[in-house]
Order: C-alpha cells, then sequence, then structure tokens
C-alpha cells in the first residue's frame, strides 16, 4: 500500500481502522463487532490523544511512500 499525500497520523488512523475489524474476538462482550464508523471513531481518539501527549512520533509529518514493487 502506498501512502502518498498522508501524515504518519493518517496512516496509523486507517492502520487501527483496520485492525479493529476483527475486535470482537479481544473483546469481551462485544457480540457483533463495530460497525465502520465506529472503528473509525477508535481510531480518531486513539491519534488524537496521541497528539496531545507530545506527539514524539511527529503525526503531523508526511509518512514516507513506499516503494512502487519492481518488475
Amino acid at each position: 500500500m502506498f501512502f502518498w499525500g498522508m501524515t504518519k497520523g493518517e496512516v496509523l488512523r486507517y492502520a487501527i481502522a483496520f485492525a479493529l475489524r476483527c475486535s470482537r474476538k479481544i473483546i469481551r462482550g462485544l457480540k457483533e463487532g463495530l460497525t465502520e464508523e465506529e472503528r473509525f471513531a477508535v481510531a480518531d481518539q486513539t491519534v488524537a490523544q496521541l497528539k496531545q501527549r507530545g506527539d514524539p512520533w511527529r503525526l503531523n509529518d508526511e509518512a514516507p511512500a513506499a516503494k512502487p514493487p519492481s518488475t
């Protein structure tokens, strides 16, 4: 996956939301899993909390673009 024009925070947000697709397997009592809207809400809040704590990860910086696969 390539991340041209995305910040590190946006990439992290997407990765968290993607990882939460299987959340019902690890969250006790969650019967149906999270909706896409709920997953992105959790991801947004997580990134916002990380930014408030001094942001040593520089989440507002542009993410490095991955090299395209060679043929």
